[in-house]
């Protein structure tokens, strides 16, 4: 891959965030080839719509193609999750994804597969492990979603509250894919430079810790406690800025789920800013956490540990 382009792309998925991206990338980026893996029901009404765009937009060329397309693709982004079944169980249908994402891996593997991985089948930290023990790249090549839509949705509201722009914001969500693992960093939010938690104290702003409640509580209400698999515009759109940012090799600090050793946590996938670039994270962030903020952390990461071991021990 050279710097300012990704020569191609290949999307595992047959839902509406895969082809969302997929218009958005042709839409917005020069990929020059982007694949569509043949999956089984792949949409192909959808297909032949999105070879419409390419004929507005002829710089990427859109096909679908077989697992022998892995051997020479920059970036892998997965969003399969198969169709939740009546009475099925979060542990049964965790189980049946799992499954699914380990094929298209070993697939992958097989045939040569040496780029990135982007995770966006849920829950991301749980995918991101799972991915990086089945294939055996490189822990700076694999991360998930996580928390960077949470992230850019907490900074919009810290920008409309304060009437300031949003460039002019920084604030992070870190933690897990489950709605009780987001936490809100306040301890390092700024507005315009100024520290958050400073403004709490002038009365003429109104914000308070009431504010802060409220924001929080406006981030955990996009969440379904029982929907493993998200797909939608959001996660298009997510996928999307984030393989901008790796085209033209932008070296963003953003918040991905990455694998991570934290105290006496190894290998942990946790949400937490990394420094993304064209050749994926070349960096992690220690944004200095409170000492609370930095137990709750912990607090998430021992939560994950346990649910990977029930996975690993094949419970």
């Amino acid at each position: 891959m050279g710097r300012g382009h990704l020569s191609k792309v290949m999307v595992a998925g047959n839902n509406r965030t895969a082809y969302d991206f997929t218009f958005l990338s042709m839409l917005r980026m020069k990929i020059k080839e982007l694949v569509l893996l043949d999956v089984p029901e792949l949409d192909m009404a959808i297909f032949k719509d999105l070879t419409y765009t390419e004929a507005i937009f002829p710089h990427t060329t859109l096909k679908i193609g077989n697992e022998k397309e892995f051997h020479d693709t920059d970036l892998l982004i997965i969003t399969a999750c198969e169709e939740r079944k009546e009475d099925e169980t979060d542990k049964e249908y965790l189980k049946r994804n799992i499954k699914l994402v380990r094929k298209i891996i070993n697939q992958a593997m097989a045939n040569s597969f040496d780029g990135m991985v982007i995770i966006a089948t849920e829950p991301t930290d749980i995918f991101t492990y799972l991915i990086w023990k089945f294939s055996g790249l490189p822990k700076e090549r694999i991360f998930g979603l996580g928390t960077y839509f949470d992230t850019i949705y907490f900074q919009n509201m810290l920008s409309k509250f304060f009437k300031i722009s949003f460039h002019d914001v920084k604030g992070y969500i870190v933690g897990g894919s489950q709605k009780n693992q987001k936490i809100a960093i306040w301890s390092r939010s700024y507005v315009g430079g100024t520290p958050v938690l400073g403004l709490t104290v002038n009365s003429e702003n109104a914000f308070n810790q009431e504010a802060m409640f409220k924001m929080e509580e406006m981030i955990l209400k996009r969440y379904d406690d029982n929907m493993l698999c998200q797909t939608g515009y959001t996660n298009a759109a997510t996928l999307a800025k984030l393989v901008q940012l790796i085209s033209n090799n932008e070296e963003a600090i953003v918040p991905l789920v990455h694998l991570v050793d934290m105290d006496d946590y190894k290998a942990i996938p946790l949400s937490l800013p990394i420094l993304l670039g064209e050749n994926g994270i070349s960096a992690s962030y220690e944004l200095g956490f409170s000492d609370d903020e930095r137990q709750e952390i912990l607090g998430v990461a021992k939560q994950i540990r346990e649910q990977l071991d029930i996975i690993e021990q094949g419970k």
